[in-house]
């Protein structure tokens, strides 16, 4: 069963260091250990938790598709 208190671990475990040492997310991650925890959701909704609940992430790339990427920015910290 799912549960709202297993989403935030989810996206810290879903952080990464990239090649330039910055803690970077992709939602396709993201999705992959909410799916871990019983939550199934679109990479949209994904992308719109970051944004509403992480605003101290911010997108790296506007790529077309929904399996994005963001960065954690300077000073910030997870919420």
């Amino acid at each position: 069963m799912a549960r709202n208190y297993e989403i935030r671990p989810a996206f810290v475990q879903a952080i990464a260091l990239d090649r330039l040492g910055r803690q970077v997310v992709t939602t396709g991650a993201f999705q992959a250990q909410l799916e871990m925890v019983n939550h199934h959701w679109t990479l949209q909704q994904c992308n719109q938790w970051i944004r509403r609940e992480q605003n101290m992430f911010a997108e790296l790339a506007t790529e077309n598709g929904d399996n994005r990427t963001y960065a954690l920015r300077n000073m910030g910290y997870v919420r």
